[in-house]
């Protein structure tokens, strides 16, 4: 593995999709001009950096821990290919750039990231070993991506943005949670903020998540608040690629007899990619024409 793949794994590069919830508020409300996407652009982009730090604070806190995983003993801290004092260099670098990025934008942006740095620091040292906690911790930090997109901007997120996002942030966590408790039975190790969960309250926990997603969804579909931003009554169709979308993320999960984490699967799975770009388009159209 040369050196920039080291680096590139240590920075999670590929859980980068998931801040691209930082561009929600602006897609929600349709407020897509040059001015705003550049900034949102500049949000996204801080948060990255952020989160890659916050990966490897929690790698530094893992690193015994992951050395016994069959998958994260590979990651650059645990197999030693990167030390632990050249993580903390980094962490250092990447946390003052992001800083000083969002005290160039607004004061807000900077508290979001500052309270999201903290919640994650918590997060690492110790809650992350309470079951549920640990997913719910992980949810918030989505609608901080929300929070920072829309202070970045200057627009209010709307209470239905935000539910959504965090039940949705609930579903991906504990189906991830699900994957990893698959993983490690089968070799064995079980840790202790996986030892309270199992399968039959994890599996009757995603299907109560997915059926709540779906539900509010179409209550959001049907607001007056919508309709009229939207300018048309007809936004309700898009819950057809929701509830498309769910069935293919439950199915894949479900039945699924290997580790499969959520990022990972919305890369892979050209039917749920070609879901959501449908959901996108008919927004568009709705919009639009």
């Amino acid at each position: 593995m040369g050196e920039l793949q080291i680096y590139l794994k240590l920075f999670r590069v590929g859980h980068y999709i998931k801040n691209l919830f930082v561009f929600a508020p602006l897609f929600f409300i349709f407020q897509i001009d040059l001015p705003s996407i550049t900034k949102a652009s500049v949000a996204f982009i801080l948060f990255c950096l952020l989160a890659s730090a916050v990966y490897i604070v929690n790698d530094i806190f893992d690193k015994k821990a992951d050395r016994r995983h069959p998958i994260k003993r590979s990651r650059p801290i645990a197999s030693e290919k990167v030390s632990i004092q050249k993580a903390l260099v980094l962490v250092f670098i990447l946390v003052t750039l992001v800083f000083i990025g969002a005290m160039s934008i607004n004061i807000k942006l900077f508290y979001v990231f500052i309270v999201y740095f903290i919640m994650n620091i918590l997060y690492s040292t110790f809650l992350k070993y309470i079951p549920v906690v640990d997913v719910i911790i992980i949810s918030f930090g989505f609608l901080f991506r929300i929070l920072a997109g829309s202070y970045a901007v200057n627009i209010l997120a709307s209470d239905w943005i935000l539910g959504m996002t965090f039940i949705l942030a609930l579903f991906l966590g504990f189906s991830k949670r699900r994957g990893e408790l698959l993983l490690l039975e089968k070799k064995g190790i079980v840790p202790k903020n996986l030892q309270l969960y199992s399968f039959v309250f994890l599996n009757r926990l995603l299907i109560f998540l997915s059926v709540l997603i779906v539900f509010c969804y179409i209550c959001y579909t049907f607001s007056e608040e919508v309709m009229v931003r939207l300018g048309s009554p007809y936004v309700f169709i898009t819950s057809a690629w929701v509830l498309l979308g769910i069935y293919r993320y439950m199915k894949i999960v479900l039945s699924n007899t290997k580790y499969s984490d959520p990022t990972t699967v919305i890369l892979r799975d050209r039917k749920l990619q070609s879901v959501i770009f449908a959901w996108v388009l008919t927004f568009i159209f709705i919009k639009y024409l």
